[in-house]
């Protein structure tokens, strides 16, 4: 049995390369894999769990090219050219982002790689037919990755979700079956988003309720706090609000800027790995591109407006960036090791998505309340004075700017926020870039907010292209 594990392991790690070494050239390299493989199989519950141990691919892998094409960032016209034809495309926003990599994408391969390996364990754990807490927490793993992979894709590739058109709107090619040679069309945005809470508050049933020693494993409260993340760009702020007040019920620890975990005079001012962080609920990590990965050779600064936002006391300023000759280098994310960033849940987040559904809610105090219990985490040992708003529509303003300025490149949370807030007139946001002496913008509700489905994708599956 050991042999079938290490064999089945082998075969994913492989799965894994193929994706990420050669996407450039065939869209269709894992299900190539995965043809060629069965005589390998898993049989039991270990084996599953190996399958979802492989961080490398289920926890590695994560996308961060929304941040690439928020506000977040200035980059020079030398620092710009110095990129690869990729990241100056997401920089820029073209069409063509995906031409570089022989039309495929790292994102869209990626997190399919997930789906494909929770769906093999769903299918395999299907001839097991237990209901042991160890199965059912398995199972759990599965659904949350399958959950957390498609939000994530749905974020790119669709729309922003609106209820008044999700039914119409293209979703994503729901994949349910971990047989490579069925070919799946897109679905409607409403059923993608039906799909992704499905697994989700399925898995949230199924998952412990105490966190594993391996604090990759999601377990329910890091489900709950998924959840709070789908309602929130679904603008159901009555659920978002739910699950983050179940999560934080539950679990309400924040990282002391001012405690000795984090460090001005480290080169990554976090915890390696996120060792340590009492705030994280899942680990996740994306290294995809140069610009939004914390790294000592990055030239990209963070936006100007936003680095003078910070307060010289907010210890923010210090320990997310790095001051070069008055402008910001990012340095702060959480995963604190070179050429990644932090693409997990956390409670920070958690915090301010409950503080702005009290707010939208009418709840001005409550939401108050929960910014500046966050806020005194953030700021220097006494100089922190609680923030006040008058109205909850004050609130809000005050929370979305502090939500910025806590999350600048966690995950594609801002090219998220932009894409959602676009929605509404009081919080629309124009992007301008100028590289070259040519200035490039991206307007509120841009179709550029949706990237486009990637060649490959579209020529091998026969999938429908954004417009």
């Amino acid at each position: 049995m050991k042999k079938i594990i290490k064999n089945f392991l082998g075969l994913i790690l492989l799965l894994y390369s193929f994706i990420f070494i050669d996407s450039c050239k065939r869209q269709d390299d894992w299900l190539n894999v995965k043809r060629e493989s069965r005589d390998v199989t898993p049989r039991n519950l270990d084996d599953y769990q190996a399958v979802l141990n492989n961080d490398n691919a289920m926890n590695k892998q994560f996308v961060t090219v929304g941040s690439v094409e928020s506000d977040n960032l200035n980059l020079t016209s030398t620092a710009f050219l110095a990129l690869p034809q990729r990241e100056q495309d997401a920089f820029l926003w073209k069409r063509s982002i995906w031409d570089d990599q022989g039309g495929a994408s790292l994102e869209w391969n990626n997190m399919f790689t997930v789906i494909e390996n929770a769906n093999i364990v769903l299918d395999g754990l299907q001839s097991i037919n237990s209901n042991t807490a160890g199965y059912n927490n398995v199972k759990g793993q599965a659904l949350f990755y399958r959950a957390i992979a498609y939000y994530t894709l749905a974020q790119l590739f669709c729309k922003p979700y609106d209820a008044s058109s999700a039914g119409t709107d293209l979703g994503l090619p729901i994949r349910l079956s971990s047989d490579v040679n069925i070919l799946y069309q897109r679905s409607s945005l409403q059923k993608t988003y039906d799909q992704i809470l499905g697994d989700a508050n399925a898995a949230a049933g199924l998952l412990d309720d105490q966190p594993a020693l391996d604090y990759r494993r999601p377990y329910q409260y890091s489900c709950w706090g998924l959840l709070a993340k789908i309602y929130l760009v679904m603008n159901d702020y009555s659920n978002a609000g739910l699950y983050a007040n179940k999560v934080l019920t539950n679990v309400s620890s924040l990282l002391d800027f001012n405690s000795s975990l984090v460090s001005a005079t480290a080169t990554y001012h976090f915890p390696a790995n996120g060792l340590n962080n009492p705030e994280i609920l899942f680990y996740a990590v994306s290294g995809n591109y140069t610009t939004v990965s914390i790294s000592t050779t990055n030239k990209a600064t963070v936006d100007s407006a936003l680095y003078s936002s910070y307060d010289n006391n907010d210890l923010r300023k210090t320990y997310f960036y790095t001051n070069i000759n008055g402008h910001g280098q990012y340095r702060g994310a959480y995963c604190g090791v070179a050429f990644y960033d932090f693409c997990g849940i956390a409670t920070n987040e958690i915090y301010l998505i409950r503080a702005e559904c009290f707010a939208r809610q009418g709840n001005t105090a409550s939401a108050m309340s929960d910014l500046n219990t966050l806020l005194m985490k953030r700021y220097k040992t006494g100089t922190f004075t609680a923030l006040t708003a008058g109205t909850a529509n004050m609130a809000l303003a005050i929370i979305l700017k502090e939500r910025r300025k806590e999350l600048p490149f966690t995950a594609d949370i801002r090219w998220e926020d932009l894409r959602r807030l676009n929605k509404d007139p009081n919080f629309q946001t124009t992007i301008t870039r100028t590289i070259g002496g040519t200035n490039y913008i991206l307007a509120p509700n841009d179709p550029k907010y949706v990237l486009p489905i990637p060649t490959n994708e579209v020529q091998l599956s026969g999938l429908q292209q954004n417009p």
